[in-house]
């Protein structure tokens, strides 16, 4: 589990507070060429929140479960604001795709990848004693 925790929450909050801006603002993007392109976009940032939360709260099953539930939570209540802010519509097919992207990241917790903040710590430590 990581030690800089106040550090990682912190960086989490900013993380939940940049998608939802870009969930809920008005903003346009680069259009990107692909089928279903909005619903790639959907699983990334969901796959990112997963693993990136399942890493600050530990191996431990109960406390995974908690961050994918606050997970779909979190994508429950965007898409119920999109559903009142227009120009931004809600879809089930949105959601769908944040569970997607919620199960690869808990898939992922399991490879190399779920120790992304921990390395980054030693290396820190490490580069700071020399």
């Amino acid at each position: 589990m990581p030690k800089l925790r106040t550090l990682w929450w912190s960086l989490g909050i900013a993380l939940l507070a940049l998608i939802t801006a870009l969930s809920l603002l008005p903003l346009r993007g680069p259009e990107i060429d692909l089928p279903n392109s909005d619903k790639l976009n959907h699983a990334f940032a969901y796959i990112v929140l997963m693993l990136y939360f399942g890493q600050l709260v530990g191996t431990g099953l109960r406390q995974r479960w908690w961050v994918v539930t606050a997970l779909i939570s979190y994508g429950a209540a965007i898409e119920c604001l999109q559903s009142v802010l227009p120009p931004r519509s809600a879809e089930w097919a949105d959601l769908v795709a944040d569970l997607v992207g919620i199960g690869i990241g808990w898939l992922l917790l399991r490879s190399p990848l779920g120790r992304t903040l921990v390395v980054f710590e030693r290396r820190l430590a490490s580069s700071a004693t020399r």
